[in-house]
């Protein structure tokens, strides 16, 4: 079922990808001989028209082949009109860059889909997904017990470097009641310290009891990532996505002052101060008799979310628009330093994600699609030789001076793109079997 889901998780990637191309390829008129999801050796295929489908062996990528898109096909002369090379530069620009635009729009269809049934859009804020400094201990905790402190920054656990909260979080879910080394820095200096998680069970999506360890470490963010169906909260308004400023009057910065505050009043009503987007709201919300009103942590995340049907397509726009930043973002820090590219990851990280979504359930499994979709679409717009990006560059040289580049120079700048990518791939395929198939061969032979 792993190879199911992730050859139809490649699939759609591809086929929406593809499939950009050629619609405006056949809108603009240009003749479109070959249109392949898959790489290599072909299964099966079927011609209609001017054109051949093919299912080839290798679905990691696909492709177009549009008439005469290479300087040395020979194109029949009646063909000529409606040979690629021979269209101007705005309609080649606009059929390289249909494909990553199909893919924004498979995202932005199933963003859609999800905000109609209420399913929130959740999107890291990068400095806080990418923060691994600890602001909360809870006391009488492990973490306080072993030691750690508010302000620690965790370099490192079990001797493996890392790079965010969740891989953090990870280590001390994936030991309860076993020993974690942590090298933290305080204060300048680097202190070792070892930390047993606490075991507790708790039910995973399937009902099913599971064991998992607990540092009691947190980052207090008032940032609120859900509100429960019902409850006094939502009752009173509260939203996915809203940050509290005060309870009462009294300012929180923190999650640990603001439910304090909270809890100290059951059963009576009280006014907290929001943030919403770029508007500050006041809501009246009572308490149930425990002192609870039913949200959940925010943990470095904002949410696009809407309870009207109709503000969907609106609202899709905005998590593709936020999603596609987050991205640039990503690669602009990756590009400068500012973030390991061992948290770059690849068709390995990618299959056992897509199995993990699966057996999670649909939402979930769809919602990785929108994301690597969006990822895909973005990343292909970058200007490498190889890539739509590096096309779009060629053409806009050619637009600017008149005619194309020489084809001696087009064929240099390719290679050393098809380089460099062979490289980026050499490398992700390592970081990938690093991430996934080191663990797993370790949990086979029981180290």
């Amino acid at each position: 079922m792993t190879i199911f889901w992730a050859v139809v998780l490649f699939g759609l990637l591809i086929f929406f990808h593809e499939l950009g191309h050629f619609i405006l390829a056949k809108l603009v008129n240009v003749k479109v001989l070959k249109f392949s999801i898959g790489f290599g050796p072909r299964i099966i295929g079927k011609k209609y028209g001017d054109t051949e489908y093919i299912l080839s062996a290798i679905p990691l990528g696909g492709y177009v082949k549009p008439l005469g898109e290479e300087p040395d096909d020979e194109i029949p002369a009646e063909d000529l009109p409606r040979a690629y090379g021979s269209q101007p530069v705005w309609k080649r620009a606009s059929i390289v860059l249909a494909g990553p635009v199909f893919n924004l729009v498979l995202a932005y269809i199933i963003f859609v889909v999800f905000l109609s049934f209420k399913l929130p859009i959740v999107i890291p804020v990068l400095k806080d997904v990418t923060n691994t400094k600890i602001e909360g201990v809870v006391k009488g905790s492990p973490a306080m017990k072993a030691g750690l402190m508010p302000g620690d920054d965790v370099v490192s656990v079990n001797g493996k470097e890392i790079h965010s909260w969740v891989e953090m979080e990870e280590a001390f879910i994936n030991n309860p009641g076993k020993e974690v080394l942590l090298k933290v820095e305080r204060e300048g200096a680097s202190v070792d310290i070892v930390l047993i998680p606490e075991a507790s069970t708790v039910k995973d999506k399937g009902g099913n009891d599971k064991v998992i360890g607990d540092a009691g470490v947190s980052r207090l963010s008032t940032r609120i990532e859900g509100v429960i169906e019902n409850s006094p909260a939502m009752k009173g308004g509260l939203r996915a996505g809203d940050s509290v400023l005060a309870v009462n009057g009294s300012p929180v910065s923190d999650w640990n002052d603001m439910a304090k505050l909270i809890s100290g009043n059951p059963g009576k009503e009280i006014l907290l101060e929001i943030r919403r987007g770029d508007k500050v709201l006041t809501l009246d919300i009572t308490p149930d008799a425990g002192g609870k009103i039913g949200i959940s942590k925010g943990m470095g995340f904002d949410v696009v979310h809407t309870d009207n049907v109709f503000l969907s397509p609106i609202k899709g726009l905005e998590a593709v628009y936020r999603w596609s930043a987050l991205t640039l973002e990503v690669a602009g820090r990756l590009i400068t330093g500012k973030m390991s590219a061992k948290m770059l990851g690849g068709p390995i990280v990618i299959v056992n994600e897509a199995s993990k979504a699966a057996s999670s359930g649909l939402s979930d499994y769809f919602y990785l699609v929108a994301l690597i979709s969006v990822n895909l679409a973005v990343l292909n717009l970058f200007p490498v030789p190889v890539l739509d990006g590096g096309h779009l560059v060629f053409l806009a040289i050619e637009a600017v001076r008149g005619k194309p580049l020489h084809e001696k120079a087009v064929d240099i700048l390719t290679k050393a793109g098809f380089a460099a990518l062979i490289l980026l791939i050499a490398f992700v395929l390592y970081n990938d079997t690093m991430k996934v198939i080191v663990p797993w061969v370790q949990k086979m032979i029981g180290q």
